[in-house]
């Protein structure tokens, strides 16, 4: 009965995902796309092996680890999953072969397709539906051959009630199978996620504990080497008194970089008050353009004016800077930045844009963590403080980026009500 094998099938989909879920506590599977395309590859071959044989075609769950290996691992990894299947397909019996070679491209084409639109997507429940899309596209993929290979070998006119009930019943199986397999899959990525996060959090409460501790150790030395170097730098000329400006100018980075390192543990928002948003951003241009000219970058700016937000002014300053500094620095000679700010979701959303070289997939899931930078000399830590910042203030700050093309960076923060009055009026 198709009906018996289809359950044997769905519990061979659901193998590699127990698998999935046992590796990924000790590696961040995402980065091993062959391996996890091998091993779905494996549950497809399993679903062959144990397909039902009617119509001279093979009716199995092959294509729900496809679909699954193309959107959560990547082309290769599908790439590698339909060889294994080919191979495995022409070993157990060459007939129709033909048929299941150009069923398998074609539903292969289709989660290619949207892969790059789904990985942008944050929400489970439209992931998963997109993961259900691609099951309504597999199997119309398989009514349209089996009805072509029916047609060219006449028996399209025999069982046609038998044949309607066989495809309805198969297409709701599959269907339902990708559905529970995309929900378990994006259960583990959401524990994997947490996992990072609270080792994350534990590095950062760890060093913010260092920080606090050493502060007011250092800050003390460093006020009085301040204060004893500005007394003599007012007794001195010419070459001697540029020393002592260039250590003054090494005392002052080295109180930032304490501020930092406290800012990144507990981000001190102070008294909040409101902001024209886009008021702060021109500001930052003004402040940054003689950076851009020496470095050949050109700013574009396109704001959006009466946007007001209730924050910390000079924190957000801060935080923005930095992000802008970065997109310039990314940008390199002959680059362009552009910075956008309008309503989004009832939010202000501020985009950055810049067209540099650009970060991979791995690199963008890093940025913000502590101790990473794309820069040759960087600690990332002003990144990850300015993701402190923005979370702090009810905000949200996301990367996203490809290779060659450049790197877009969207903060949004809660409007003030004075501009959603605005709006309304």
């Amino acid at each position: 009965m198709l009906v018996d094998k289809l359950l044997v099938n769905i519990f061979l989909v659901f193998v590699p995902l127990l698998v999935y879920s046992a590796l990924s506590d000790h590696r961040h599977m995402k980065h091993a796309p062959l391996l996890m395309g091998g091993v779905l590859g494996v549950s497809s071959v399993l679903c062959i092996t144990f397909a039902y044989i009617w119509y001279g075609l093979y009716w199995d769950l092959r294509y729900v680890p496809l679909i699954l290996s193309v959107l959560y691992f990547g082309p290769k990894a599908g790439l590698l999953n339909i060889t294994v299947m080919v191979l495995v397909r022409i070993y157990v019996g060459p007939e129709s072969i033909q048929v299941g070679l150009l069923s398998m491209i074609l539903c292969y084409l289709g989660p290619f397709l949207v892969r790059k639109r789904f990985m942008q997507i944050k929400g489970m429940f439209l992931r998963v539906g997109i993961n259900m899309l691609m099951s309504i596209w597999a199997s119309m993929v398989m009514l349209i051959i089996l009805l072509i290979h029916s047609w060219a070998n006449g028996k399209l006119d025999k069982d046609e009630i038998e044949l309607i009930k066989i495809i309805f019943g198969f297409g709701v199986i599959q269907f339902l199978s990708v559905g529970a397999s995309s929900f378990w899959m994006e259960f583990s990525l959401e524990r994997e996620e947490m996992r990072r996060k609270i080792r994350q959090a534990e590095r950062i409460n760890t060093l913010g504990e260092l920080a606090a501790s050493m502060a007011h150790e250092v800050r003390n030395p460093l006020t009085v080497i301040k204060g004893f170097l500005q007394m003599v730098q007012s007794g001195l000329e010419g070459k001697n008194r540029r020393y002592i400006a260039l250590a003054l100018a090494e005392v002052d980075r080295a109180e930032r970089i304490i501020s930092d390192y406290l800012n990144l543990s507990r981000p001190q928002i102070g008294k909040t008050e409101l902001m024209d948003l886009s008021g702060m951003v021109q500001q930052i241009v003004l402040l940054l353009k003689p950076m851009a000219t020496k470095q050949g970058v050109r700013l574009y700016t396109e704001l959006r004016n009466e946007i007001y937000v209730h924050t910390d002014r000079n924190q957000l300053l801060q935080a923005l800077v930095h992000v802008t500094r970065n997109a310039i620095e990314a940008a390199e000679d002959g680059g362009r930045v552009y910075i956008t700010l309008a309503i989004q979701e009832e939010k202000a959303c501020l985009n950055i844009r810049d067209n540099g070289k650009g970060m991979s997939q791995e690199h963008l899931e890093r940025v913000g963590t502590l101790f990473f930078s794309t820069k040759e000399v960087g600690t990332g830590l002003g990144t990850a403080v300015s993701f402190r910042i923005i979370e702090a203030m009810n905000g949200s700050i996301r990367y996203e980026s490809e290779p060659g093309v450049g790197t877009k960076v969207i903060i949004l923060l809660p409007l003030a009500q004075e501009t959603l009055l605005a709006a309304e009026g």
